[in-house]
């Protein structure tokens, strides 16, 4: 969150924080790693608050980070869990028990779904299924962004805690992508297709090796440029590379080189945003937080092989030893002798710029849905949560055996872009670094 986005009163949440509340626990943590005016917050959701009461056994934690600003910090470190709840079971939302063949219509397609190869499928330790239609499974009710029409989404898409889930409903990887919590109900929605977004241009940037052009240095505001050189001073190389896709919403991709840091050797950040300048603030915070992130961690208790790279951080743990710094060489080799790229802006009010990137997904022939994820709690505080569901795009996995490479999107998108497109037996066969 940039400062033109700063809430009027950072106090508006607090009716969520108590050892009772939704939020059990804020606090500023020390960040002996980063500038001195950076600020870092950490929330956290436990036991005794509603998501223990609710059956939920893991902890769900959340940060905020800010500069020179540590009410804006601890802000964004509440609305942080209070999006990680709207990802849980809790709602009680209306849902029904249908397969797609019955729905026809009236439900998201089938045919836009994320799908595996055969091979990915017959592994072992696969954990998905390919999505059968005639199989029945839970959908809830969704907006279609592009017509305003109401569609069944299956509630799998909509909820990624989704509990008590039958084998029909794992055909898809459950991470957070797309929710987003916000004051003004319309920026939540934009906020995430935003993330949906980046989540596209980080798998197709990865499995695609798309040697990306640097951001236009005339992209970098005074904070950025004094950034990059306080992590030069320390060794630190940042690079910033422009990875908005052919959908136009300005992206960036972000990679820290730490030549003297074995096990944080090279971090990525990413970000989309209504212009580089908020995208590149954003990757590179994001990156800058990854080494604290993976020496927390005993190096010991690290997964060494790929099967076994399930939980998320895992493969940026993995993906930033010094042994695997030649996997990022696609982006840093040659990156000074690529042409710099500047981007136009999307919109600052948020309901032309909800109608910016809508369209934008329209033209390409995707078809985004947003599920309301408002719980009382967070109703009760002003918040709105939402789910931001493109299925057309390409979804990130860090599950390093599920990369859904037999998806269209992974070989269209380069193609739009202007790049070489790599078949499916010369894809990128490292994991995703990204968190």
């Amino acid at each position: 969150m940039r400062h033109r986005d700063r809430p009027r009163d950072l106090t508006s949440l607090d009716g969520l924080v108590s050892p009772y509340g939704l939020v059990s626990r804020v606090g500023a943590l020390a960040t002996p790693g980063l500038p001195a005016d950076f600020c870092y917050w950490k929330s956290e959701a436990g036991a005794p608050g509603p998501v223990r009461r609710l059956g939920h056994q893991e902890n769900l934690v959340g940060s905020g980070q800010a500069w020179d600003d540590p009410g804006l910090a601890r802000f964004v470190a509440v609305a942080e869990v209070a999006e990680r709840y709207a990802g849980r079971d809790v709602l009680a939302e209306e849902r029904i028990w249908a397969t797609a063949e019955e729905l026809g219509d009236e439900c998201l397609e089938p045919e836009r779904y994320p799908r595996c190869t055969e091979a990915e499928y017959a592994h072992p330790d696969c954990p998905i299924v390919p999505f059968d239609p005639r199989a029945a499974i839970r959908w809830t009710s969704g907006l279609d962004l592009v017509t305003g029409e109401p569609v069944w989404v299956p509630a799998v898409l909509a909820c990624y805690g989704l509990t008590e889930t039958v084998t029909a409903e794992h055909f898809s990887c459950r991470m957070s992508t797309g929710f987003a919590v916000h004051t003004d109900p319309v920026e939540a929605v934009v906020r995430g297709l935003f993330e949906v977004v980046e989540r596209d241009a980080n798998a197709v940037v990865w499995l695609q090796r798309l040697a990306l052009p640097p951001v236009d240095p005339g992209c970098l505001d005074e904070r950025l440029r004094r950034l990059v050189g306080w992590c030069r001073d320390r060794f630190k190389e940042v690079h910033l590379f422009d990875a908005t896709s052919d959908l136009g919403v300005p992206t960036v991709y972000c990679v820290v080189a730490a030549e003297y840091d074995p096990r944080a050797h090279r971090v990525v950040g990413a970000s989309s945003a209504r212009d580089l300048t908020g995208a590149a603030h954003k990757a590179l915070l994001e990156a800058l937080g990854v080494p604290q992130f993976i020496h927390f961690v005993d190096p010991t208790a690290e997964p060494v092989t790929l099967a076994r790279l399930r939980a998320v951080g895992d493969t940026t743990r993995y993906m930033g030893r010094t042994e695997h710094a030649h996997a990022f060489d696609f982006l840093l080799e040659g990156a000074d002798r690529r042409t710099s790229t500047a981007r136009p802006s999307l919109p600052a009010d948020p309901s032309e710029a909800l109608a910016d990137v809508v369209g934008r997904l329209a033209g390409a022939g995707m078809r985004p849905v947003v599920v309301d994820r408002t719980t009382r709690e967070l109703a009760d505080v002003g918040l709105t949560a939402v789910n931001v569901v493109v299925p057309d795009l390409q979804p990130m996995s860090v599950e390093h055996l599920i990369r859904f490479t037999a998806h269209p999107r992974l070989y269209e998108a380069p193609a739009r872009m202007g790049y070489r497109v790599l078949p499916p037996a010369k894809l990128n066969p490292w994991p995703q670094p990204m968190a």
